[in-house]
């Protein structure tokens, strides 16, 4: 999750997370710059979204094709 938040908010934030019996595991880092581009994760998901994506388009024109040989 990437959030921009004032300081307040952020040990807020962190005060809870120590505190809630729901949340394993958290870290909390603080960065120069806002990262804007999508993570390495979120990439891999397009690209795996798209190859699906050109994979049922291929079959569906497979199809077609094979549709208007008969």
């Amino acid at each position: 999750m990437n959030v921009e938040a004032p300081q307040e908010v952020i040990d807020e934030l962190e005060t809870t997370f120590r505190f809630n019996d729901a949340v394993i595991r958290s870290m909390v880092m603080r960065t120069k710059h806002a990262v804007t581009e999508a993570s390495p994760m979120v990439k891999a998901k397009d690209e795996r979204r798209e190859r699906r994506d050109d994979f049922a388009n291929e079959t569906a024109d497979d199809a077609e094709a094979g549709d208007s040989e008969e």
